[in-house]
């Protein structure tokens, strides 16, 4: 038999979502693949608030709230001035 035994302590063993309530949990990874970005990347919204709680020591994010986190970071640029200030 070539087939190797599966690690229970990897996180690929542990479900990608898990439903608790209304909440839905997204393992931290799935969330980095779907967003094309890094895990590490996608860490650094941590130390501004993103949501997150670790479950068997795996990082889960709970998806309605990490994306209002989302939505409140996104920001508008104002329009430029029409009017140059300063004479020449």
């Amino acid at each position: 038999m070539d087939e190797k035994k599966m690690d229970s302590r990897c996180r690929s063993a542990r479900p990608e979502r898990i439903d608790i309530g209304d909440d839905e949990l997204v393992r931290n990874d799935i969330i980095a693949r779907d967003e094309r970005r890094s895990e590490r990347g996608l860490n650094r919204g941590d130390a501004d608030g993103a949501p997150y709680t670790y479950v068997g020591a795996v990082k889960y994010r709970p998806i309605k709230r990490y994306q209002k986190f989302l939505a409140s970071r996104i920001r508008q640029a104002q329009p430029l001035s029409r009017h140059r200030r300063g004479g020449r």
